[in-house]
């Protein structure tokens, strides 16, 4: 054989050789840009599985979930939703971003050894400057677990700009009560099945932090398709003023989140959505109410301010009122259909809207001598 066909035979060998080797380079490059792309995508969903976790997370199926909006640059929280949703029930309690809570001391000594920067007066706001990671989420839950009095089972955190076309404030600036905005319910109710409601999930979900995984959340995705917009209830959590900042109120916010949980009305007024006036009685039970007695007969205002808590309403004070007397019972309230639910106590009660009442109330009930208890 001639050495110029030798030559060439050898060259088509290691060029074929060349091609393979390329080919399986060419294969492994590729493997590894998909598998990167591939954890890119997929990072958010386990990224709840890269820190240990300091509470015990939890996603019955009565949820209870910590919404964080918060500021990218400074980490600040902007706002707080505590979501309280079951298959019949979506309820939203906003607490207030200036929320201070004195940490007991036991719980202290256990975040001392997670953080030198936590102080004993722990400001809402500033939990990410107390604690680094995702699990300063967590650590906030247990931090607002100290005066809130309710079991919470995870936390979403929300970028401030996403929060922002997620939420829109049904109350006021002072006392803000955030509900689902309206382009966000019109994605939901365009969802008709289930996998609709999955799909809407994994497109959503690369915006929050959360402690739970995507297929966690997915375990909600049936009961989200069944939720109607108009019963989605919104309170503000109850507080009083501590300088620039503002403490949590115990006992109202322990019976507000008992009356959401365990209120049959509520219940029976989600399944049955033709009985709008039971959803309002229901709805109403959030709402503080000023018991003022205008009748002027000694002891009638706390005699329906204990009649009326023993239904699960929230009675904030009693008073007399500074006119005269009055013969029929006067119900006022910020929003009239509030109010509904209260009629039923009094013989002839008229319901009138007011902005302004006494001690901040969103109701208050002036009493008439004809609603004399016998």
């Amino acid at each position: 054989m001639k050495k110029g066909g030798v030559a060439s035979i050898i060259l088509r060998s290691f060029l074929r050789t060349m091609g393979v080797i390329l080919i399986f380079l060419a294969v492994g490059v590729a493997s590894f840009y998909l598998t990167r792309l591939y954890y890119q995508k997929t990072a958010r969903t386990e990224r709840s599985t890269a820190y240990t976790h300091v509470i015990d997370v939890n996603t019955g199926s009565e949820s209870s979930n910590l919404i964080y909006s918060f500021d990218k640059e400074t980490g600040n929280i902007k706002a707080m939703v505590l979501e309280l949703f079951d298959e019949s029930t979506k309820n939203l309690v906003t607490i207030p971003k200036k929320t201070q809570i004195s940490i007991s001391t036991n719980t202290y000594e256990e975040l001392v050894k997670a953080s030198q920067n936590v102080p004993q007066l722990a400001s809402m706001k500033k939990i990410n400057q107390y604690f680094s990671g995702d699990v300063a989420y967590e650590y906030g839950i247990i931090i607002l677990q100290e005066e809130l009095k309710a079991d919470i089972g995870y936390f979403t955190a929300i970028p401030s700009d996403k929060f922002d076309e997620y939420f829109e404030n049904a109350g006021s600036k002072k006392k803000p009560k955030y509900k689902p905005s309206s382009a966000l319910l019109d994605k939901v109710d365009a969802c008709e099945s289930q996998k609709d409601m999955e799909k809407l999930m994994d497109k959503e979900w690369e915006h929050v932090i959360s402690d739970i995984t995507l297929s966690q959340k997915k375990h909600y995705a049936e009961a989200f398709t069944q939720i109607n917009r108009d019963y989605i209830r919104t309170f503000h959590a109850y507080t009083y003023k501590s300088g620039k900042s503002v403490r949590l109120s115990i006992k109202k916010n322990k019976r507000l989140i008992n009356n959401i949980w365990e209120s049959d009305t509520y219940t029976s007024a989600q399944k049955d959505k033709t009985s709008a006036d039971k959803t309002v009685d229901a709805a109403a039970l959030g709402y503080s109410i000023q018991v003022t007695n205008g009748s002027g007969i000694n002891g009638l205002a706390s005699a329906y301010q204990k009649k009326l808590e023993a239904d699960g309403w929230t009675v904030q004070g009693i008073g007399n009122y500074a006119g005269g007397i009055q013969t029929t019972t006067t119900i006022y309230a910020q929003d009239k259909s509030w109010a509904k639910g209260l009629q039923s106590y009094f013989k002839d009660a008229d319901i009138v809207q007011a902005d302004q009442l006494t001690n901040g109330a969103e109701i208050e009930i002036v009493l008439g001598t004809n609603d004399a208890l016998q």
